[in-house]
């Protein structure tokens, strides 16, 4: 995990193509503009995909193929619509896609400014959620990038470089390891927490992080120091 010059670090696995991820995000930033010390965490954007080397397809068809009959799939959709509306998001079903979501990732880990990325992560979401834009067509990516003040050369990166390829997937491999799905949420490398949880519940994560550091900072201060080192 790479490391951090603030106080808080939470990682956050999601996929585009997530229907839950967006959900998920939108309650997790509402949790944090609530946490008290908001600006000493650092928010790292990882890399899943779940349909990695899979063509394109309309995702109606991808649900009711995943979750096996359409009328399931029907109430996992109106779920998500009816959250998504109370998070202020517009799910557009009809016109949304399932894929392999590679060069979207590549895309996002292209970008070094954290205020544009934050734009662009969010753009993708929307663009592709309610608007029904291609994450799987380089030119409608290069379009949303653009859009939200990402640079030319960070487009041309994304998609020249092996490097961020291998990034996004030891992403995945990490966690793979920590054997949850998406959306997932890691507090400073201690915790995790999965699926798109209320935002009290996120809020109570947040406190937990910062009630864990601040036993360590405790334990720190309680250290003893002689000649042959330092005990507690």
């Amino acid at each position: 995990m790479q490391t951090s010059s603030k106080k808080f670090v939470v990682d956050i696995w999601s996929d585009f193509v997530c229907p839950w991820c967006w959900v998920a995000k939108r309650r997790f930033e509402k949790a944090l503009d609530r946490f008290d010390e908001k600006d000493a965490v650092q928010i790292n954007i990882r890399a899943y995909r779940l349909a990695a080397n899979h063509t394109p397809e309309p995702m109606i068809a991808a649900l009711k193929r995943k979750l096996g009959n359409a009328d399931t799939a029907e109430a996992m959709m109106n779920t998500v619509i009816k959250y998504g509306n109370d998070a202020g998001l517009d799910y557009r079903f009809a016109s949304m896609q399932f894929g392999d979501t590679s060069d979207a990732h590549v895309l996002v880990k292209a970008v070094q400014e954290s205020a544009v990325k934050k734009l662009l992560v969010e753009a993708l979401y929307e663009q592709s959620t309610t608007h029904g834009k291609s994450l799987f067509d380089r030119s409608s990516l290069e379009a949303i990038a653009r859009e939200v003040g990402v640079s030319e050369e960070s487009i041309q990166l994304a998609w020249s470089s092996v490097e961020l390829r291998v990034e996004m997937e030891e992403d995945e491999h990490f966690a793979a390891q920590l054997g949850s799905g998406v959306p997932m949420f890691v507090f400073n490398n201690e915790f995790a927490l999965s699926g798109a949880q209320p935002e009290a519940v996120f809020l109570e994560a947040l406190n937990k992080m910062q009630a864990k550091l601040q036993v360590k900072e405790e334990d720190f201060a309680g250290q003893v120091c002689g000649i042959d080192g330092c005990k507690i």
